[in-house]
């Protein structure tokens, strides 16, 4: 299912968004976990670039390309800062995979983009509290929030019950 061709099909012929599901559900398992760790040992470079993310987010949001853009890079600085390669690489794939896809973005009303961000201040501020428990949470919740409100699929999202 990591094959970019194989992912791609499989997305496009998924009426159910389940594969879309299950790449929502990878991805806030492994970030989530990393946000945890995140938080136990960001430096202080760390916390500056990822309240300096947050806050240039919330100058974008008007602008769905670059706040998308800079959305990525505070996930990436959190990534990196677990030092989890492997976690980060299967994130990374699966992010090149299917941002560029109508049905994983969903619509780019500035709303969504608002309360996204709302979501990355509270990881940062979890993060920023050495709070791993909290930044894990934040993460999770964030990740499942925001793709529920981009979700546009015909029932319910089984796999995302937790």
């Amino acid at each position: 299912m990591l094959d970019e061709l194989v992912l791609k099909a499989t997305i496009a012929n998924d009426e159910n968004l389940d594969v879309l599901d299950d790449v929502v559900v990878t991805r806030r398992l492994l970030e989530s976990d990393m946000a945890h760790v995140a938080a136990r040992v960001a430096t202080q470079d760390v916390l500056d670039q990822l309240r300096e993310y947050v806050d240039t987010m919330d100058k974008l949001v008007g602008d769905h390309v670059a706040y998308a853009d800079h959305d990525r890079a505070f996930h990436d600085v959190i990534m990196q800062a677990s030092g989890n390669r492997i976690a980060r690489g299967v994130v990374r794939a699966l992010e090149r995979q299917v941002f560029d896809t109508a049905r994983y973005m969903g619509k780019p009303a500035r709303a969504l983009r608002v309360a996204s961000n709302r979501g990355h201040r509270l990881i940062y501020e979890r993060i920023a509290a050495h709070d791993p428990a909290g930044a894990a949470h934040a993460m999770f919740t964030h990740i499942t929030e925001a793709w529920l409100v981009r979700r546009n699929g015909p029932d319910d999202p089984v796999r995302l019950r937790r």
